[in-house]
């Protein structure tokens, strides 16, 4: 197809000449892996072409050859007709130009995706839904720009940005801010922040409570009345099933497991649940499957979202490194810590992009006991060599430290190694509760 001013967006010969561009110009080729996604497709073949070059880049950071492209598409026959066929036929678009019709057909797509859901809403929930979905297309549109310089004069745009600011705030509507980690300290210093969009990691060495920590968050979070999502990758699903029923009742999760519970005191649980406004699903997979990835975590959102026709607040993943990136890349041994740091991106970009906080647990692989016992050490990024640069895309990183003497009192020391939004660095006690599946016991705490 000619590049002109009269290049219709929305045809096959535009995408073509897209991927055409892509294996030239490696620049309008990390725009499309970054603003084009799968959904903005008409078919299944342009969308496994996308997955294609995105997954090359993804690993490469370069542009890939024809050739390349055609390897990765091997067995999906429609995918490689198009592929081929924009190869003989398609022609390169300049840069500047291919990018304004980039933005033109990402502005279309997007309006007719808003146009369709605006009816669908005005259907189920009437006038005033089906207008904020008219305005917050019209919001995006206004200043979606791929073209726009890349520099922001500050002052000039000051108020501007705070009116956008405003408005983008307003327009969450019924939906929650989650600020709290339902621990005091972490609280105290959040500050109520918004942890949606954010990665939090909890670090800490086997048998210390990473699990406890993160099905703490995930119960009270549920408790507070939002949704909970728990991805389980390690233990069986019914041990998690088991500790989670303990932890919104505050009962023993043994005598729970165990069906030793006296049907009042069950009776008088099921009156609480019934109180509760949140929900908490689990998600579990085989005991230490390897083969999870955060492709599948980004789908069961996905498929979650479907099933219950509802979107989850908190994705809580036990445990981060049991988990392989979506790139399909083979790292072996060597490549294990690029692996981590892959996997940690992508978790990273699931929370921006669904509006989640994901929370997540990472073993630390610390050996020595003396260590570990001397109370004056805290577990950091650089105390394990795993954690090693995982850090960079998170926003908060929390570790759990606990010696001999303080499991025997039931206390520990959780350490701030990062966070964006507050002062790291800061250390602190609490006392936990484990019988009654209680991570932090707020009342023993301030007895410390």
């Amino acid at each position: 197809m000619s590049a002109s001013n009269k290049t219709n967006v929305l045809s096959e010969a535009f995408l073509e000449d897209l991927f055409v561009t892509c294996v030239e110009d490696s620049y309008i080729l990390s725009m499309v892996c970054e603003h084009l996604e799968e959904e903005h497709l008409p078919d299944r073949n342009t969308a496994a072409v996308l997955k294609a070059f995105k997954d090359y880049y993804r690993e490469y950071r370069r542009v890939p050859n024809y050739s390349i492209i055609q390897q990765k598409l091997a067995g999906k026959n429609g995918a490689l007709r198009f592929w081929r066929d924009a190869y003989d036929n398609g022609e390169a678009f300049a840069t500047d130009e291919c990018l304004g019709l980039l933005e033109e057909y990402l502005k279309r797509v997007e309006f007719q995706k808003a146009y369709k859901k605006t009816g669908e809403v005005y259907n189920k929930e009437g006038l005033e839904g089906a207008q904020a979905v008219l305005t917050k297309y019209v919001d995006w549109v206004r200043t979606f720009s791929l073209t726009e310089s890349t520099y922001t004069d500050v002052i000039d745009t000051f108020t501007t940005r705070h009116i956008q600011n405003r408005a983008k705030n307003n327009s969450r509507g019924s939906v929650r801010a989650i600020t709290r980690f339902y621990i005091d300290e972490l609280d105290n210093l959040n500050q109520d922040r918004d942890l949606r969009g954010q990665l939090s990691c909890i670090l800490a060495p086997t048998g210390v409570g990473k699990s406890h920590a993160a099905r703490w968050i995930g119960s009270q979070g549920c408790l507070d009345g939002f949704n909970v999502l728990h991805f389980q990758l390690e233990g069986s699903r019914e041990e998690v099933e088991n500790a989670y029923s303990a932890a919104l009742v505050a009962c023993n999760a043994y005598s729970y497991e165990k069906g030793f519970i006296k049907d009042r005191d069950m009776d008088l649980f099921a009156q609480e649940l019934e109180d509760i406004s949140g929900k908490l699903f689990v998600r579990s997979y085989p005991k230490f499957n390897q083969h999870v990835s955060t492709i599948n975590i980004k789908e069961g959102i996905a498929e979650f979202r479907k099933n219950y026709n509802i979107k989850p607040d908190i994705v809580i993943v036990d445990s981060m490194d049991l988990l392989t990136d979506s790139s399909g890349r083979k790292y072996g041994d060597s490549g294990e810590r690029l692996k981590r740091i892959a996997v940690a991106n992508d978790l990273k970009d699931i929370a921006t992009e669904e509006e989640v906080w994901v929370v997540v647990t990472y073993q630390a692989r610390i050996e020595n006991p003396d260590w570990i016992n001397d109370e004056k050490n805290v577990l950091t990024e650089y105390y394990s060599t795993e954690a090693k640069g995982v850090a960079q895309p998170m926003t908060h990183l929390i570790s759990l430290n606990q010696s001999a003497n303080e499991r025997r009192e039931k206390t520990m020391r959780l350490h701030v190694a990062k966070s964006r939004f507050f002062s790291k660095g800061d250390t602190f006690k609490i006392a936990t509760d484990y019988d009654h599946e209680r991570f932090f016991d707020r009342q023993r705490t301030a007895n410390l």
